[in-house]
């Protein structure tokens, strides 16, 4: 049969419409139609592959362009990695320096604690050298002050009597003689005129001092320097023209302190009845559990009332006003510096 028509392949569009195309293969012969059938193939193919081509092209692109943002981000990882690195660098740069530091420290705080371990053998040793040197001084002024107590110890001191009275009585002599006869006139023939020396002390009179100086006599020995203190303190008063005076017994500056620390607990004693003495030079004895006990030292009497325990009940207010004394004397001394 043949299609009615003298539209040819050559006419139609290879993109017309499927209307365009019915009625174009109405009028076709078989051949025109294989022929146009053919050119649609062919175009279809060429669309098809030009559709392919672009689709390839489109995923090429695509592909570089994920490719290139892959890379991109790699490059950016890597960067990021290496700066990384850099600070990982950098942190293990500064932690070998800290540990430099560290170890630098530890050999100075060691080399430090050898050096404060020598100091303190150091100060220990000096500790030691002036616990030596505080027990020789202290050995050293015992020693001077029995030295001088010894070269005292014939001397009575004579309290109270007016400057110029020895001009008056045209001498020490006479004066002695005087208080002898007016206090001792029982040791008048013993100890009359029995004096080797006598002075005042201190030798330069300070006119601003409303009390007169002190009179130091050298008896020519001990025994009649004691007859004449026994008396003293059996008399109790002793006068010059009748006027009250003091004799004692002339003693070192450092004895004198020594005796008078010992004031609080001897009136303590002797409040208590322990029949409490000062025996020559600075030493305290007393009678307790018919004993007598002598003590030339405080520590060792304080020791000894420690073990006693009747004692040291008794002792005890006067024990803490001397701690008191003394504390209030050292915060003077420190004020004082």
């Amino acid at each position: 049969m043949k299609r009615q028509g003298k539209k040819g392949p050559q006419a139609m569009q290879v993109n017309a419409t499927l209307e365009e195309v019915t009625a174009a293969a109405d009028g076709m012969s078989d051949k025109e139609f294989r022929i146009y059938m053919l050119q649609m193939i062919w175009s279809i193919k060429e669309d098809i592959k030009q559709q392919n081509q672009t689709m390839k092209d489109h995923f090429d692109n695509e592909l570089r362009k994920q490719i290139q943002e892959a890379k991109d981000q790699l490059y950016r990882e890597i960067e990021v990695i290496k700066n990384k690195q850099s600070e990982i660098l950098e942190m293990q740069e500064a932690i070998n320096q800290l540990k430099n530091s560290m170890e630098n420290t530890t050999s100075r705080v060691e080399h430090l604690e050898d050096r404060t371990s020598d100091n303190e053998d150091k100060v220990f040793q000096l500790e030691k050298n002036i616990d030596s040197s505080a027990r020789l001084l202290r050995n050293h002024e015992q020693n001077i002050q029995e030295i001088w107590d010894n070269i005292k110890r014939p001397n009575l001191r004579v309290i109270g009597i007016q400057e110029g009275t020895e001009v008056q009585t045209k001498g020490m002599s006479s004066l002695f003689n005087e208080i002898i006869q007016e206090n001792f006139p029982d040791l008048k023939n013993e100890t009359e005129s029995q004096i080797l020396e006598a002075y005042r002390t201190p030798n330069v009179q300070n006119h601003k001092r409303s009390t007169p100086r002190h009179i130091i006599m050298k008896m020519p020995n001990i025994q009649n320097k004691e007859r004449i203190l026994k008396a003293t303190r059996e008399r109790k008063q002793i006068t010059f023209r009748g006027k009250p005076i003091r004799i004692t017994a002339d003693l070192s500056t450092q004895t004198l302190k020594a005796r008078r620390s010992w004031n609080n607990i001897f009136q303590t004693l002797k409040e208590n009845g322990f029949q409490p003495r000062i025996v020559y030079p600075a030493k305290l004895s007393f009678r307790m559990e018919n004993e007598i006990k002598t003590f030339h030292d405080k520590q060792k009497f304080k020791e000894f009332a420690a073990r006693k325990p009747s004692l040291q009940n008794i002792l005890a207010k006067a024990l803490q006003e001397e701690e008191m004394e003394n504390n209030n004397e050292n915060q003077q001394w420190e004020v004082g510096q």
